[in-house]
């Protein structure tokens, strides 16, 4: 009796071995890579989809993508009435990319947007939520240049890369802005993008901005791309990049530092609740441009560099604290979050009041740079 209990119970669990009970070929699927939300004249929601052409072969020039457009009264019917148009249904399993216009995300926030996409089983919760400088989201979809096949696949791997490269544009996956939204103490941050153009052309391609720095829900503006590499260098999240600056009195040429590293740390003192923030942050970086002259003397000036690239990130640091303090009155940097982690107390007696305190917040800078080395392979 036994034995046939266990052939019966192994029999059942070889059940679910046997394959995927919901599968479908490629030729029965509408594969998105990205999509771009818009607000339509009427008021309701203008969806545009990059979808993968699989029609064509792709041994050759590989996938390109073809735009879908639909209208709705909310995002979910957009992408149901999209259906009108196609032979099958759109999967969303490999999107990459969710672009919203800066209207959008101005007026309607990304309430909706977060709720909607957290909800549906397809998304990924890695996906990234990007603000599109353009008039429009689908702006940045429509673009004809393109590297990879689709603008979508282009713009993740941009992301993806530049805060080893470049540090110009945040990376927001989906599941880091909820968890930022719904953290007491800190605001949303997303990468943006726009259309810039090529010299001597009419041609433009996709280029990183910046970011977008929301307050609550709302955007509440935007930083450049060089702005961008400050918030990430507090926020711990600058992995490379360059440091350009002029020292008139060691060369006529711009200096050039490469950052190989960066290690930031927030801190606070309470004085009978008056709260002040610790800034620290410590650079490694090595020579990538020093054209300085050899009468000058043969060894460069490491202590004069240091200091002068100090006083740069010091300068910038400042300044765009006290824009998001100020201008925008958004606590991207995450002060309150600190305090919040730190000192539940502290914060349950400030936090009705942290949005007032935050703007004339006195924040104290410190930066130490090291050079590694001068990166010289040969002296001539």
């Amino acid at each position: 009796m036994k034995r046939c209990l266990c052939a019966l119970l192994a029999a059942c669990l070889m059940l679910p071995l046997a394959g995927c009970w919901n599968y479908r070929g490629l030729n029965e699927m509408t594969i998105v890579a990205g999509m771009a939300i818009d607000e339509a004249d009427d008021g309701q929601y203008l969806m545009t989809f990059e979808v993968m052409d699989l029609s064509q072969p792709t041994k050759t020039e590989g996938p390109n993508s073809n735009l879908v457009f639909a209208k709705g009264g909310s995002i979910l019917e957009a992408i149901r009435n999209a259906k009108r148009q196609l032979a099958s249904k759109l999967y969303f399993g490999n999107m990459q990319i969710m672009v919203i216009s800066h209207q959008v995300a101005e007026r309607e926030g990304l309430d909706a947007v977060l709720d909607f996409a957290l909800r549906d089983s397809e998304m990924r919760e890695t996906m990234e939520l990007v603000v599109s400088r353009e008039e429009t989201a689908r702006a940045i979809l429509s673009n004809d240049e393109k590297i990879s096949g689709a603008v979508s696949y282009d713009i993740s791997r941009i992301i993806r890369e530049d805060a080893k490269v470049t540090g110009s544009v945040f990376s927001a996956q989906f599941y880091r802005i909820y968890d930022d939204s719904r953290t007491p103490g800190i605001n949303v941050v997303l990468p943006v993008f726009y259309l810039a153009p090529e010299p001597d052309s009419d041609k433009k391609h996709v280029e990183a901005y910046g970011c977008a720095v929301f307050k609550g829900s709302l955007l509440a503006g935007f930083f450049s791309a060089e702005e961008t590499k400050y918030l990430l260098m507090v926020n711990g999240l600058l992995t490379g990049g360059v440091l350009t600056f002029y020292v008139p009195e060691i060369t006529k040429n711009n200096i050039t530092l490469e950052i190989k590293k960066v290690d930031s740390s927030m801190s606070y003192e309470n004085n009978d609740g008056k709260i002040a923030m610790k800034l620290s942050v410590k650079i490694n970086a090595y020579f990538a441009e020093f054209p300085h002259n050899k009468n000058e003397g043969n060894h460069p000036v490491l202590d004069q560099v240091e200091r002068s690239a100090e006083n740069l990130v010091r300068e910038e640091l400042q300044s765009v604290i006290k824009k998001l303090q100020t201008q925008y009155q958004s606590d991207a940097l995450g002060m309150g979050r600190l305090i919040y982690r730190t000192n539940l107390p502290l914060w349950r007696q400030i936090s009705g009041r942290w949005n007032e305190m935050y703007q004339t917040l006195p924040v104290d800078v410190t930066v130490k740079i090291h050079l590694a080395n001068t990166a010289m392979v040969r002296e001539s």
